[in-house]
């Protein structure tokens, strides 16, 4: 007999041996033995989680020769010909390759005659959802008004693709996907009955990589096996699975805390030298900084944070030694720049920009220090506002008390704080800038064209939203009030009229070029703008 698969070999013949899926599991056995089995059932979930293992233990529970029994001897004639697929009362069915109207009316045809041997006929049908409607249609006679001998089950990973009128008539159970210490659990079993030294680093490697599925676990681990014709160590997945180590991931959260560029360079230049996806490496860096942000934050990472536990230590012990906006703001940046890769052809570039941004010498001010500096206490340090998502459109002018100058390092993050709220408050503050801090009472600055927008925030509902939008950032009880202004100084110490420049800040002279934002974006790109004169108004 030639090799069988460990995903075969080691495939569950009772409910028991089903991994993660007791809810499912213990229902199909009360039925059993109550004798409420329905006519048809829907098994939905992730690929390789047990739906069309369950599909035949229950054919097996339904035909055993000891009876309708919850457990199946898995060695009687019946029991035997369905674990092979041999048995001529119970046909499975390839919904994605039998999806037409002719396979369901066959179907119709032999659902009418009673079980050769056992004592039902039992029709599994994979991937359901794969099925025409005209199929479904004629289908759904069936189910209307089944035999009596006839039991459907219908697989699928894709449920919402099934017609309604089809799911009502079916009991569904929703399979989970499987937890990353069950399929470790099952993959050292495995490893012990094969009598395979396996580390707990590489399997727990494995576990991780197989995304909730049982199945893509143990065909992972016996290609593995192949490869190494012996001991599995995380070095063997890596490689033949072509993975990211961790020790990348380590590597380059260390730079980024250390302030060290360069490293983090090197090691994305050595990691894509390889001929490695740049974009699976910012995405996996994602995971690890997510995983730093639970250790942070958390009292038992364990729960939330899967792996081996000295994995887990290592997390925690670096977690240590970020605080918690530093790890934030770098998830920020760096789902940020997965939109710019994806915009260009050099994904590289955006990601080393992102890094240099990330291990730059700057540092990022926590709530408690800003509202520190509000109230004249310690010692001043520049502010970073956390990956600003809507900045200002009125450039503000040069803070005339220090307290400004902590509301205007957060004052991106204080409209967006509006703007989750409410939009369209969040559009008429952004066309303001905060003037002068009096006391408590914060003045906010509108041009004069722009008075409507003043008079629509100084309604109690707005100026109530903003004020606890001030309270949630800036953690300070601030009360504001609304003024109009002539003008703003820009830098430079040029006066500009904001009736002439308009809402946006910018003086009749103003070009792109002189644009800062747009000027380095020329400069790192090597680009050049073309201008467009706006069309003459009729």
């Amino acid at each position: 007999m030639g090799y069988v698969a460990l995903a075969r070999r080691y495939r569950p013949k009772v409910f028991g041996e089903i991994t993660g899926q007791d809810h499912v599991t213990t229902t199909l056995r009360n039925a059993i033995v109550g004798d409420r089995v329905a006519h048809a059932y829907l098994f939905a979930g992730p690929r390789g989680v047990g739906k069309t293992t369950a599909a035949r233990i229950l054919a097996k529970a339904l035909n055993c020769e000891k009876g309708l029994t919850a457990d199946p001897c898995s060695k009687c004639a019946s029991c035997e010909e369905i674990t092979r697929g041999a048995s001529l009362d119970v046909m499975e069915i390839d919904g994605a390759s039998n999806r037409g109207i002719d396979e369901i009316r066959s179907l119709r045809e032999g659902v009418k005659f009673s079980p050769s041997n056992g004592r039902f006929k039992v029709y599994i049908i994979d991937e359901v959802h794969m099925l025409t409607p005209e199929a479904f249609n004629a289908l759904l006679k069936i189910l209307e008004e089944p035999p009596k001998h006839a039991k459907f089950i219908f697989a699928t990973t894709h449920p919402h693709k099934v017609p309604p009128t089809v799911l009502s008539r079916c009991q569904r159970f929703d399979f989970r996907s499987i937890s990353v210490k069950e399929i470790f659990a099952n993959l050292k079993k495995i490893s012990e009955e094969e009598k395979i030294k396996a580390s707990d680093e590489a399997l727990g490697l494995i576990a991780r990589y197989s995304t909730g599925s049982m199945r893509d676990g143990q065909v992972m681990f016996d290609q593995i096996i192949s490869f190494t014709g012996g001991g599995v160590e995380a070095g063997d997945v890596v490689k033949v699975l072509g993975l990211i180590d961790d020790e990348v991931f380590f590597g380059l959260s260390s730079a980024i805390r250390q302030k060290d560029a360069a490293s983090a360079l090197k090691m994305i230049d050595k990691y894509s030298g390889d001929g490695k996806d740049i974009v699976q490496l910012i995405v996996g860096l994602i995971g690890f900084f997510r995983d730093l942000s639970v250790a942070k934050v958390t009292k038992d990472a364990s729960l939330l944070i899967e792996g081996p536990a000295d994995r887990l230590k290592r997390i925690m012990d670096l977690a240590a030694q970020y605080t918690t906006e530093e790890i934030l703001y770098a998830i920020y940046t760096l789902s940020n720049t997965i939109d710019l890769m994806r915009k260009t052809g050099l994904p590289k570039i955006p990601f080393e920009a992102a890094l240099i941004k990330l291990a730059g010498e700057s540092s990022i001010s926590s709530l408690d220090e800003i509202l520190r500096r509000l109230d004249g206490l310690g010692e001043a340090r520049p502010a970073v506002p956390v990956a600003p998502e809507l900045p200002p459109v009125v450039k503000p002018p040069p803070a005339q008390a220090s307290g400004v100058d902590d509301i205007l390092s957060v004052w991106a993050g204080i409209i967006n704080h509006v703007k989750a709220r409410k939009i369209s408050v969040a559009a008429y503050l952004q066309e303001g800038y905060p003037v002068s801090l009096d006391g408590r009472n914060l003045i906010l600055g509108f041009p004069k064209e722009l008075r409507f927008h003043k008079e629509v925030l100084e309604s109690a509902e707005n100026k109530a939203l903003i004020e606890e939008a001030l309270k949630d950032v800036v953690k300070a009880d601030l009360k504001v009030t609304f003024t109009i202004v002539e003008s703003i100084k820009l830098k430079g110490g040029l006066d500009r009229n904001m009736e002439s420049s308009g809402a946006s800040g910018r003086g009749p002279d103003a070009t792109p070029e002189t644009e800062p934002l747009i000027n380095d974006a020329l400069q790192i790109f090597g680009g050049e703008i073309a201008l467009r004169s706006s069309p003459k108004r009729k």
